[in-house]
């Protein structure tokens, strides 16, 4: 197998198939460490990072805890915000659980479970690459009804429940449409070009109600956030999965936040994108932009509250442009890679990709009571 760095004890293993890896096995048993989990293989078998050696000695005080996503849903607290349960409920429909049976007389079988989704990361919209399918599975496109017929997407939004979609308020009406407001969601797609057959298999849901957040008052820039309602729930599959929402004020250890949408992806010839990009923008300190885009202030808009935020690349060249209003900036999980928490809202930027001119979004964190609301009433 290839070679790979156990997680724990830093020392050089192999990607071995995990009910063959005796060390993994006993590290689970006697000390309760987690197998370091290497990919999986073309035929479907879980693959550990298996070294060489004894188990390791359990040292007082360092046996790890395992994440939120491996442990029983019946021992977590009732006293959590429904979003937060919600969201180890996402999180346990993208993980395998994988049986390991100790070499000991009458053993009793250990079950672990680890990550398993098309999720590929962000190496490096404007600046950005384009997603792979099924690789961002919350993205919804929104679409007004046109005269010929099909729908024009002009936004986007993350599905958050099997029935909800979140998005940006200004995205709730276009006058120059056929009907102002939009009429459908197009979910599980990653190019909303109808003559391209890709392999997609997307689906689309009408809208039965939109929530505008009851403080959003156009054209004026702040609380810009709304909750589109489907006619019928969606069924979760690989491509078709909801998204958590980020439920701190702060962003802790993570320094980067993923944007994506179909929106302008260059900005000399203003052309929106019929696929789906991706790129990663620096989250910015509010008081440092509210300097940068201290010329932007108007009427409209006198600088950051703290439900905005900000995010970009000073030295230009990545961004999110017209088009991807609505659209999540977003966080992997640290627990698990399959899950994406929702920071932020895209609202609006001064010039796209320009240097020193981040943009603005919508802190999802400061409406989650709002969004609890009316996604989970009562619950």
């Amino acid at each position: 197998g290839d070679s790979c760095v156990e997680t724990y004890t830093k020392t050089i293993g192999k990607c071995t198939p995990a009910d063959a890896c005796t060390t993994a096995r006993n590290d689970y048993q006697q000390n309760g460490i987690r197998p370091t989990f290497c990919t999986y293989s073309a035929f479907g078998t879980t693959l550990v990072c298996c070294r060489d050696g004894s188990s390791i000695l359990n040292a007082a005080g360092s046996r790890p805890q395992p994440p939120a996503w491996n442990s029983d849903p019946n021992r977590q607290s009732d006293n959590r915000r429904v979003s937060e349960r919600k969201c180890d409920e996402y999180s346990r429909e993208v993980v395998e659980r994988v049986d390991f049976i100790p070499l000991l007389p009458d053993p009793e079988t250990i079950s672990l479970t680890s990550a398993k989704c098309d999720y590929i990361g962000v190496q490096l919209i404007v600046g950005g690459e384009k997603a792979s399918q099924g690789e961002f599975p919350h993205m919804a496109a929104i679409g007004w009804a046109n005269f010929d017929g099909g729908y024009d997407f002009k936004c986007g939004g993350s599905l958050i429940s099997n029935n909800f979609v979140l998005t940006a308020g200004h995205c709730t009406r276009d006058p120059a449409a056929l009907n102002p407001e939009p009429s459908v969601v197009r979910l599980g797609d990653q190019n909303i070009d109808p003559a391209v057959l890709d392999g997609a298999d997307p689906i689309e849901v009408p809208i039965k109600q939109i929530h505008k957040h009851p403080e959003y008052k156009p054209p004026s820039k702040y609380n810009d956030i709304a909750l589109l309602e489907l006619v019928s729930e969606v069924s979760f599959e690989s491509a078709i999965r909801p998204a958590c929402l980020w439920t701190k004020p702060n962003f802790g250890e993570h320094r980067m936040a993923i944007a994506t949408g179909w929106g302008v992806t260059d900005p000399d010839t203003r052309q929106t994108s019929k696929e789906l990009h991706k790129v990663s923008l620096s989250l910015l300190n509010n008081n440092y932009c509210d300097q940068l885009l201290v010329s932007s202030r108007n009427r409209l808009w006198r600088g950051f509250q703290d439900s905005q935020m900000c995010a970009g690349e000073l030295r230009g060249g990545k961004d999110t442009c017209q088009g991807d209003s609505g659209s999540p900036l977003q966080v992997v999980s640290k627990e698990n890679q399959c899950i994406f928490n929702i920071v932020g809202i895209t609202s609006f930027g001064v010039k796209c990709a320009k240097t020193g001119q981040p943009a603005v979004y919508t802190r999802v964190s400061s409406y989650l009571n709002w969004i609890e609301s009316v996604v989970w009433p009562g619950e």
